[in-house]
């Protein structure tokens, strides 16, 4: 991974912490004969004062110190250094105070009289748990990064108003609606929202409601016994089990099942579980972010969404405004994904010319800020120069989202108009991904089920 390749590989320092000089000797000479850097202490006390001022990749601890506790010591790195490894050093007869250190978060004990090669191996194992331990924290770290509020970028007061209604729910427990039109970056918003609550070390998982037949959304959503169905031929945990402790996103909550929506109320009510084919109930921990791109009120007054469940998930509503009514963040949003992009795919581009951000200023936006990322993608791998021109992107553009005069025609129903529109779009999207159905139903924010009956109904092949 990316991070983990990023952490700088110095020597591994190791400190010795033994009350016999002759034994701290035996330890140094044999770990530096492996390249590691090691520091001695004789006493309890010299080596509290070691981890208070220097940081270990590894410590190695008699148990009995005649001025202090080898338990104290343990606890202290651990408090000051939880990502450090720490193996005890004890006599023959003391293997029990060898595993309460164990309890107290030693990684591994050795005993004396020991072998060198044993010691050799122990130590090389408890650096390779040190390592993961703090790749997995940078991890974290990049991860928290990437997600925090300020990562979800815009200037505009829409988004202000945005940020701060996420500031304030976020490390709240409650459930969120996120609504907006495709494209406008819901799961982004759903992301921040997680990594920065207090559930944020515990699974994130997503479900597209749209993108899941009906008949198998229910076994998605709360798992299956063996058996229960055609094809269940092992038990299978669902999407709740699979968020426990984390938070799961529904993503398109508009398209589930009046059925299905009643198992979810009921779920939400219970805090618990049944899978499909079982009879008990199974306890969940997890936070509900749901999203759509419908008006969900909408759906409840056409009866095609239960009042009471759209109360539940939205305690909270946060919408987010389409790219056209934010044009002041297009700008900023252009050289953020143009500096990403340029990254990905290692092209010397330095910039967008004034002439080419015009355009991008006045186009219509209509797939928001998805659509501007595949335009930027497209131009940063087409670019012949080492700016984004005007001449380049206009093609890209198109007359697609030019205007309603290319469609309008007053003598025309509007169903005839809108669907001239939608083939064009669609016509246009295949075209942009080589024909891929799986990325134009990602880009376009649909299902590729979705997508497959769009083409046949306006003959795309």
């Amino acid at each position: 991974m990316k991070i983990a390749g990023a952490i700088l590989r110095m020597r591994d320092r190791i400190l010795i912490v033994d009350d016999k000089q002759s034994i701290i000797e035996i330890l140094k000479t044999t770990l530096e004969g492996e390249n590691y850097e090691c520091v001695g202490c004789a006493s309890g006390q010299e080596a509290l004062r070691a981890v208070q001022h220097e940081r270990f990749n590894l410590a190695l601890c008699d148990v009995r110190l005649p001025d202090a506790d080898g338990m104290q010591i343990l606890r202290d790195i651990r408090a000051r250094h939880p990502d450090t490894s720490i193996i005890m050093i004890t006599a023959y007869g003391s293997i029990e105070n060898a595993i309460q250190c164990m309890k107290l978060g030693a990684d591994d004990y050795v005993t004396k009289p020991f072998n060198l090669e044993e010691i050799r191996a122990i130590v090389a194992k408890g650096l390779e748990k040190e390592r993961l331990r703090r790749e997995n924290i940078a991890l974290k770290q990049e991860v928290s990064r990437r997600y925090e509020f300020s990562s979800i970028i815009g200037k505009s007061k829409a988004m202000q108003d945005v940020f701060e209604k996420i500031r304030r729910v976020g490390p709240t427990d409650v459930s969120i609606l996120i609504t907006g039109e495709t494209g406008t970056g819901k799961e982004l918003v759903s992301k921040a929202i997680h990594f920065n609550s207090d559930r944020a070390g515990k699974p994130f998982v997503a479900l597209n409601c749209a993108a899941i037949p009906e008949n198998l959304l229910e076994s998605e959503l709360f798992g299956h016994v063996k058996g229960s169905f055609t094809g269940a031929i092992a038990t299978k945990h669902g999407m709740f089990e699979e968020a426990t402790g984390g938070t799961l996103l529904l993503d398109e909550i508009g398209d589930m099942h009046p059925t299905l929506q009643a198992k979810l109320l009921r779920t939400l009510d219970e805090s618990k579980i049944r899978r499909v084919g079982d009879t008990g109930l199974i306890p969940v921990d997890v936070r509900l972010i749901c999203s759509t791109n419908k008006n969900l009120s909408e759906e409840v007054r056409a009866l095609r969404f239960r009042l009471d469940l759209y109360h539940r998930i939205r305690v909270v509503e946060i919408n987010l405004p389409p790219l056209r009514e934010r044009r002041e963040d297009i700008p900023l949003l252009a050289q953020h994904y143009l500096e990403k992009l340029t990254a990905d795919h290692k092209r010397p581009i330095q910039g967008i010319e004034p002439g080419a951000m015009r355009l991008l200023m006045q186009h219509k936006w209509i797939g928001n800020v998805r659509e501007l990322v595949n335009v930027l993608e497209q131009a940063v791998l087409l670019a012949e120069t080492r700016t984004i021109t005007e001449t380049a992107l206009g093609p890209l553009l198109g007359a697609v989202y030019a205007g309603p005069e290319n469609y309008f025609d007053a003598e025309q129903p509007l169903k005839d108009t809108m669907g001239r529109f939608e083939r064009e779009v669609l016509r246009r999207a295949l075209e942009s991904n080589g024909g891929s159905r799986k990325e134009t139903a990602r880009k376009l924010g649909i299902s590729e089920r979705t997508l497959y009956y769009k083409m046949e109904e306006y003959n795309l092949s």
